[in-house]
């Protein structure tokens, strides 16, 4: 009933007065056989104990009720159901009656007796030290002045290589400005050299002797006749052409 007992805090104020217990006894009638109820007390004795005998008895359920005085709860040990002989215990339970004292503890309540108001909780503040910060240490350490003026160097050669760079690019950038505009005016001096070359107003002024062209050609017999044997060739192919077509019908 305490708290080793009951695994979860026990409630100053809880005062047990009674407790009610059932069981059922089974054995045979010529077996000897007791059973013992009880709950021990934080002393190692017994708050309450009570015992049947069943020896020469048939097993029956039974209940009882066992009054005790009102006892705080933080007094219980652990209760136990014993049993002695040939026989067992079925469907077993206990249960305890009790009452609750809610100023047994006067701090758990503000209107009971004897409160105590309790102290404000004062926060706890951790301080700083920069002293003691290992990053600081770190960051606060002598540099070496070799080190220093080694990336000083490396960093103004870098800088000049830059700047070097920047002029070269901004050089080969005119560069191909400069070939842009002689090749821009070569091509139209080019065009200008050829345009007076080739005159194209003489194409405009020349003259073209015109006139009358009569037909020379003339027909004897004044009569064309057909060519007989073109067309028997003629009708040779279309008969051909005709018995080919005929394969593929």
């Amino acid at each position: 009933m305490n708290t080793p007992t009951l695994g979860v805090s026990a409630e100053t104020g809880l005062d047990i007065s009674g407790v009610i217990y059932n069981y059922t006894a089974v054995k045979d009638l010529e077996d000897d056989f007791t059973v013992t109820v009880g709950n021990k007390d934080l002393d190692g004795g017994y708050i309450w104990k009570d015992t049947e005998d069943w020896s020469g008895k048939y097993g029956i359920k039974l209940r009882k009720f066992i009054p005790i005085a009102y006892t705080p709860v933080e007094l219980f040990g652990k209760g136990s159901i014993a049993t002695t002989g040939t026989g067992t215990v079925e469907d077993a339970s206990v249960l305890y009656m009790y009452r609750y004292d809610g100023c047994r503890n006067p701090q758990n309540n503000e209107n009971c007796p004897g409160y105590v108001p309790p102290m404000p909780v004062i926060p706890v503040i951790e301080i700083y030290d920069a002293l003691e910060d290992e990053n600081v240490d770190k960051a606060t350490e002598e540099t070496d002045s070799d080190l220093y003026n080694k990336e000083e160097e490396e960093s103004e050669d870098k800088e000049a290589e830059e700047e070097e760079k920047g002029r070269l690019e901004i050089a080969m950038a005119a560069t191909e400005n400069a070939l842009t505009i002689a090749n821009t005016a070569s091509q139209a001096t080019l065009l200008q050299i050829i345009n007076n070359a080739t005159n194209v107003s003489s194409y405009y002024v020349a003259q073209i002797q015109g006139g009358v062209y009569r037909e020379s050609i003339a027909l004897q017999g004044g009569e064309i006749v057909d060519n007989r044997q073109a067309l028997r060739s003629l009708a040779q192919d279309n008969l051909m052409n005709d018995m080919i077509q005929e394969q593929y019908k």
